[in-house]
């Protein structure tokens, strides 16, 4: 897979959930190498490797049926990290991609009863932050190389 097979859809989809497209394509690129008939282990999905269930909560709240079909993955998965952003900030105070990104990965729930006992950043799991920190250096070098390319 090429990232300009889905560099549009990735501009497109971030603009409208206020993301950030190279974050969002640098995610899709870790979780499946941008393989949009992934399946993980999980049973998670396609190019953003969405879970069933959050698949089944998600794809009607933004109108797309297919999980294999790229966009409609990326669209579902832009949507949950909007909404963890949100549910993060406002319930838990808790701001930074690094919280979403850790949050779509290990869920919701864990962060918030990590933040609910008092625990922070350096108490959340290695493997978490490391696929958080991953992504972000990851979008960092993605932004810095398309910005050369202007």
């Amino acid at each position: 897979m090429d990232i300009e097979e889905y560099e549009d859809i990735f501009t497109r989809v971030a603009i409208e959930y206020g993301l950030d497209k190279h974050l969002l394509a640098e995610q899709a690129w870790r979780e499946s190498r941008w393989d949009p008939l992934a399946i993980g282990q999980a049973d998670d999905m396609g190019i953003m490797q969405i879970l069933p269930d959050t698949w089944m909560e998600w794809a009607p709240k933004v109108g797309v049926f297919d999980p294999f079909d790229p966009e409609s993955n990326i669209r579902v998965g832009a949507a949950y990290l909007q909404y963890l952003r949100q549910y993060l900030g406002e319930r838990l105070h808790l701001t930074g991609d690094q919280w979403v990104l850790v949050a779509y990965n290990w869920g919701p729930g864990n962060v918030r009863r990590l933040i609910e006992a008092g625990k922070g950043w350096n108490d959340i799991p290695q493997k978490r932050r490391n696929y958080a920190l991953d992504i972000l250096i990851g979008a960092e070098a993605r932004a810095l190389a398309a910005a050369e390319r202007i």
